[in-house]
């Protein structure tokens, strides 16, 4: 399960990700004035993600250094499987109860 905080670095990354193939056509055309309607908007929304990204980095980054530095408790823990549920590793030493089905003399 991602925190709130993972979740804004990962959309915030993703949008500046995003930043990097769409602004640096217009961003040239803009300034050697030159720019038209699509260059234009795609200047803007360059920018918007430019700034949504780096707005949704920066407060992922403040909520995730928050959510380390909460102290865990049995009731504030985040759910994990039960020893049931978990998949057995058929390339792991044997345990003591297992290894008299192993055959051979011991």
């Amino acid at each position: 399960m991602l925190t709130k905080g993972t979740r804004r670095l990962i959309t915030g990354g993703v949008a500046l990700v995003a930043t990097l193939f769409i602004l640096p056509t217009p961003l040239f055309e803009v300034f050697s004035e030159t720019a038209e309607g699509l260059s234009l908007a795609l200047f803007v929304l360059g920018v918007v993600l430019l700034v949504g990204g780096l707005f949704l980095v920066i407060t992922g980054l403040m909520k995730r250094s928050h959510d380390l530095r909460t102290p865990r408790s049995y009731d504030t823990r985040q759910g994990t499987t039960s020893d049931e549920d978990r998949p057995v590793d058929g390339h792991s030493m044997p345990t003591a109860g297992r290894q008299g089905q192993i055959g051979g003399v011991l």
